[in-house]
Order: structure tokens, then sequence, then C-alpha cells
């Protein structure tokens, strides 16, 4: 069985890729036609990047989800390019490990 924090993250990203995936499209219709991009759309993936946010992360790999979600809710990298890819490195680096899907912590034991 998959641990409820793992099933709460699943859902969490899902939930985002598929209303970021809405967003770009919506971005991507408003540029071709000039037409203002649809609040429902913007209002859907920053609903869905905040949550996503919230969820506590059990893996490295989704430390680097949250940091990429939160450039893509306040466009981070226009201001300061590269940033996701900075501090994913640093606290990779911080806690010695290479792989991001290796988990910070071993599974409990019972």
């Amino acid at each position: 069985p998959v641990p409820a924090s793992d099933a709460a993250w699943a859902n969490a990203l899902g939930d985002y890729r598929a209303a970021a995936s809405r967003f770009h499209a919506e971005v991507a219709r408003a540029v071709a036609t000039g037409e203002d991009i649809d609040q429902a759309a913007a209002d859907a993936h920053a609903f869905a990047a905040v949550a996503l946010i919230g969820i506590p992360a059990t893996r490295v790999v989704q430390i680097g989800q949250k940091i990429r979600a939160a450039d893509n809710l306040v466009n981070l990298g226009q201001l300061y390019p590269n940033l996701a890819e900075i501090l994913l490195s640093d606290v990779l680096g911080l806690i010695g490990i290479a792989d991001g899907e290796e988990r910070l912590l071993p599974h409990r034991l019972h």
C-alpha cells in the first residue's frame, strides 16, 4: 500500500500538472488571439501550486517540484534566472544526496 503522504503528494502533483498544462494552453491561446487570459485558468494554476507547496515533501525530488511550482507561481525565474536549479542543487549538496529520487529517511521499521 502507498503511504498517505505519498498518495497526497501524487494527487497534489497530478492536480498541479493538469492546472499548469491548462494554464500554458490558455496563455498560448491568449497570445495567438490577442485576448485576455481566462482568469479561472490562472486561478486554478495558482491554487494548485499553493496546494502542492503545502504538502510535506518525503523525497528530495519533491522539494525540487515545490521550487519549480513556486517559480512558476510568482515567475521568480524572470527575476533570478536559474534560481530553481540553484536552490535544488544547494539542497542536494547540503544533505549529501546525489540522486533526487532518493528518500531523505529510510522507511519506518515495524
